[in-house]
């Protein structure tokens, strides 16, 4: 881990990677409640966290595509493994506050970053409330011969694809693809 003096700034990594999915909204109630506002209230809903934080809940297929590049939409909104040490951030540690590439929401500390040299990022645990977990089927990308049941990790704001929670070691990590990551809150 890198020490927090050396790490890149915002701005040096805001080009590093793009992406999401759409699974979940969140909640119903949160859903329910954007649906009787005019649109311009239903864009933007708060999402809380510990900084605090703002998501859109309404974007179309078509404006996740407009916004994601190929790539990008295919991991974060279909639920797709990046390559292998595809992101700088499976490499070393950034950034302070990771935030979703989808909406800009903090979901992780650099001080729950955990080193593993085995291609995606890893972190001992999100911020409170900041992810949902689900069942998902995945091969990762042929790491596994058959496709096997894991613990799927979804942005709580707007559902984007993050990764898998699998076990190394005898701990719980959460397994993230750095596509999902952005280093500095950007909203579309």
């Amino acid at each position: 881990m890198l020490d927090r003096n050396t790490k890149k700034s915002a701005a040096e990594m805001d080009g590093a990677n793009i992406g999401r999915r759409n699974v979940l909204l969140g909640s119903v109630g949160m859903a329910a409640v954007a649906v009787g506002r005019p649109a311009a209230a239903r864009d933007l809903q708060h999402c809380g966290g510990p900084h605090g934080r703002h998501v859109y809940l309404d974007r179309t297929d078509e404006e996740w595509r407009a916004i994601l590049s190929n790539e990008e939409y295919r991991i974060l909104r279909e639920g797709g493994t990046e390559r292998i040490f595809a992101s700088d951030f499976a490499r070393e540690n950034l950034v302070d506050i990771y935030h979703c590439r989808g909406c800009s929401a903090e979901l992780y500390s650099g001080e729950d970053y955990v080193p593993k040299d085995i291609g995606f990022v890893f972190f001992a645990h999100s911020f409170p409330d900041a992810v949902l977990t689900g069942i998902d089927e995945t091969d990762l990308n042929g790491v596994f011969k058959e496709p096997k049941r894991m613990m799927e990790v979804h942005c709580r704001c707007c559902g984007s694809h993050l990764g898998h929670l699998v076990s190394i070691g005898g701990k719980v990590l959460h397994c993230i693809n750095g596509t999902s990551l952005s280093a500095a809150p950007s909203i579309y």
